[in-house]
């Protein structure tokens, strides 16, 4: 989850050159990065509606399914903008659905997932953990994504992409539906998918088994 953040926000810091790439004249680029910020605006709106309707297991999938999808045309565009002049207008298409399909997914569900799935004893170290690895990955995608665009040109998503499919399938398998459930109900069903050959799942009748399980 980190590092399909991390990805967007390189999708803001280096906007020129990924629009450069893409094939955008230069006169336009700017209102290209304009249209990026209108759709993070746009999608912080559309989430704080959805987030309580549709649940937050399905945007995550829904949303990293989307990202996936939108990241392997804009490859696609890339690989054939030489050909087709009309896929430069398709690959800025694809660059704001990709940042629609984020916004309203995966960045609104990724910030409270560590309230609802940990306890109140766990969850400042769970925070904290969170915290400081999106900072990591945010310095580390950082650091390597223009030698990534240098090295893979037209592919510079291929890996993002992957670590989409990875997160798509993890929360599809082993992540629980977190939406008007107690922490009970979540510890039990996070149990039964990750544990699936225990017949109970744990118990959180007593301190001394809230303590065992602190960072």
């Amino acid at each position: 989850m980190e590092c399909c953040g991390s990805t967007l926000s390189q999708v803001y810091a280096y906007a020129s050159s990924v629009f450069r790439k893409a094939g955008v004249p230069e006169a336009k680029i700017q209102y290209a990065i304009i249209g990026t910020g209108s759709c993070e605006l746009l999608t912080a709106v559309v989430s704080c509606v959805v987030i309580e309707r549709v649940g937050r297991r399905m945007l995550l999938i829904g949303g990293y399914s989307l990202m996936t999808c939108w990241g392997s045309i804009f490859t696609v565009a890339l690989c054939l903008q030489s050909s087709f002049p009309w896929t430069l207008y398709l690959a800025m298409a694809c660059i704001f659905a990709f940042i629609l399909s984020f916004g309203i997914g995966p960045a609104g569900v990724t910030g409270i997932l560590a309230t609802e799935l940990f306890d109140q004893m766990a969850r400042p170290a769970a925070c904290m953990v969170c915290g400081a690895l999106m900072w990591i990955m945010l310095f580390l995608v950082g650091l390597g994504f223009p030698f990534i665009m240098e090295a893979l040109s037209y592919f510079l998503y291929v890996p993002f992409l992957g670590v989409c499919v990875c997160g798509a399938i993890y929360t599809g398998l082993f992540l629980p539906e977190t939406k008007g459930k107690t922490f009970q109900e979540i510890s039990e069903e996070l149990h039964r998918l990750n544990f699936p050959r225990r017949a109970q799942g744990p118990t959180w009748r007593s301190l001394e088994v809230i303590q065992s399980t602190e960072l």
